[in-house]
């Protein structure tokens, strides 16, 4: 289904933008007139400019401003509030398509925007990402241990500093982005972590791609999640990893990164 966007802002029950009045201050800003600006958008002068009083008479500060006298005989021109409209406008939209991405893509969890923005929209250079929640906030100096839960009640474990935790407003219960680079993770055959605690998330291997240097390594975990360790090519040739066969990811707590929205 092809669903099509129209964002419009009202401001006292009237209207303050919509994608037309938006294209006029796009072409406004380019062609630095109203009138060839209401030309390029494909309006009457007359439209554009009631358009223009009126948002200019809704918002808080006006958004476009006219100059007079000039080489040009002057002309017109958007205040840094009306390029701050845009840019919002903008944003606004990028919401909007993820939203509807979200709506038509059934793999997606809709319980939380956290979980809709990191799947259409957040890049990260870290392989392993897991949305999980806050059990546990265990003080230990000027840190923070952060246990964590994934699918299935499997505990994750993060260390991260006092002013961080602050910064991401951690809370019980509170849904976060738990990041794990695949340098950092390393296997075993073994469930004993290999230094005291070391996180350890089982699986079974699923897929092993080979490198000049490096091998991939993806576990599909017993929580359901995949998870990629990027071994060496030496450890990966000594461990020698079979398709199936099961196998325990290690890695440190303050090897987690965690995210938040706010």
């Amino acid at each position: 289904m092809d669903l099509q966007l129209l964002l419009s802002l009202h401001s006292q029950d009237t209207l303050f933008v919509n994608p037309r009045r938006i294209r006029l201050l796009e072409q406004i800003r380019e062609q630095g007139s109203i009138s060839r600006g209401a030309k390029a958008a494909g309006i009457s002068y007359k439209s554009a400019w009631d358009a223009i009083k009126e948002i200019n008479a809704l918002a808080d500060s006006p958004v476009v401003v006219s100059e007079t006298g000039g080489k040009g005989g002057g002309g017109a021109l958007l205040t840094p509030y009306g390029e701050r409209l845009l840019k919002i406008y903008g944003l606004l939209n990028q919401i909007e398509r993820m939203a509807v991405d979200a709506l038509q893509d059934e793999s997606t969890s809709l319980d939380s925007l956290l979980s809709v923005v990191a799947r259409f929209s957040l890049q990260t250079s870290a392989r392993n990402q897991f949305f999980a929640r806050v059990v546990s906030l265990d003080p230990n100096d000027i840190s923070r241990k952060v246990c964590l839960t994934l699918q299935g009640g499997v505990k994750l474990y993060a260390d991260i500093t006092q002013r961080s935790c602050q910064r991401l407003g951690l809370s019980l219960d509170k849904e976060v982005l738990a990041l794990i680079k695949a340098p950092w993770v390393s296997l075993s055959r073994h469930s004993e972590p290999v230094n005291p605690g070391d996180n350890v998330l089982s699986g079974v291997v699923g897929e092993v791609i080979p490198g000049d240097e490096f091998d991939e390594v993806i576990l599909t975990l017993d929580c359901g999640d995949s998870l990629c360790a990027l071994l060496a090519k030496e450890t990966g040739a000594l461990q020698n990893w079979q398709l199936g066969e099961r196998a325990y990811a290690h890695f440190a707590p303050s090897q987690v990164i965690l995210a938040t929205l706010s």
